[in-house]
């Protein structure tokens, strides 16, 4: 272990971070004031750093530490196995408070309420969810390739109908709203429900096929535009296709074992831990969406398992 000293925002001292996995935890004198775990170190403080600049509480909490431990980790799940028996045994009081899933949102979809297609911070109310994602840009961004491609609503303002109707690159499905075009909105609902919950429905290739054409057309320009617009979708698929897999996601190994998606046991220094919980009432709409507070333990495992046990 390494304990660096901390300094509102950032370590007081000249220091090397390690790279790969890694467990930290911030304290006052020895005591815990939250932790976590991280393939990125420099990354993460450089998220306190820029998140204490916009949120005053969260400047606040961080100008509690005033020192930082450090432990590299083999594997992202022995991170995890660190973590959860660190918080297991001890009491870390703004544990929530300064982790970065506070920053998660949901993709939001209804064909039958403004703005069809949204952003959320939980699933409290009707809308069909998937998510949480890290990255809410990355939405923003599928929703303006999703609406240009395939016209469909990306509502930026909560006036309509807006420009975007005149300029052709909508088909105006606010009117058919407000004109309770049954029709056109069962229309819509397909579409909403192909367009970003189904991972092959051949937006992405249909996308790279047009790459490839200006790609050799020599419109090297274009393709480029397009190049970016290819690792957006991407990574949306790549996302949508661990909503899928994760609530169900089961498997053993010699020294843990996971059900549902879950860290269920480890066994860790020659003892066996449990991580007891209570199964989540998913509704209907909520199908592709898994708790908040779960959503990092559930990627590790994912992607652990792709690497490691897929095929």
């Amino acid at each position: 272990m390494i304990k660096l000293k901390w300094d509102g925002t950032r370590i007081s001292e000249s220091f090397e971070l390690p790279g790969g996995w890694v467990f930290f935890c911030f304290r006052q004198g020895e005591e815990p004031l939250w932790c976590g775990i991280t393939p990125n170190l420099a990354q993460r403080l450089n998220f306190i750093r820029k998140k204490a600049e916009i949120d005053t509480r969260f400047a606040e909490v961080a100008a509690l530490a005033d020192s930082l431990d450090v432990e590299s980790q083999e594997r992202s799940v022995d991170a995890l196995i660190r973590l959860k028996i660190f918080l297991g045994k001890n009491s870390v009081p703004h544990q929530q408070m300064m982790q970065p899933s506070r920053d998660y949102a949901y993709l939001a979809l209804d064909a039958r309420r403004f703005p069809f297609v949204t952003l959320k911070d939980d699933t409290n109310d009707h809308w069909t969810y998937a998510g949480p994602w890290r990255g809410r840009f990355l939405l923003y961004d599928v929703m303006d390739s999703l609406g240009r491609i395939l016209k469909l609503p990306y509502c930026e303002t909560e006036n309509y109908p807006c420009e975007k109707l005149d300029q052709g690159i909508c088909k105006g499905w606010c009117l058919a709203l407000e004109n309770g075009e049954d029709a056109e909105l069962k229309k819509l609902d397909t579409l909403l429900n192909e367009a970003y919950l189904h991972p092959q429905n051949g937006i992405l290739e249909m996308v790279a096929q047009e790459r490839d054409k200006y790609f050799d057309d020599l419109d090297f320009a274009k393709a480029d535009l397009l190049d970016e617009e290819i690792e957006r979708l991407q990574s949306y698929r790549d996302w949508l296709n661990f909503l899928y897999v994760t609530k169900s996601l089961s498997w053993e190994e010699e020294d843990f074992g996971v059900e549902n998606g879950l860290l269920r046991w480890c066994k860790h220094q020659g003892m066996r831990h449990d991580f007891p919980r209570e199964e989540t009432p998913y509704r209907e709409n909520e199908m592709l969406a898994v708790n908040l507070n779960d959503l990092d333990e559930r990627r590790i495992l994912y992607e652990y398992h792709v690497k490691h046990r897929k095929g």
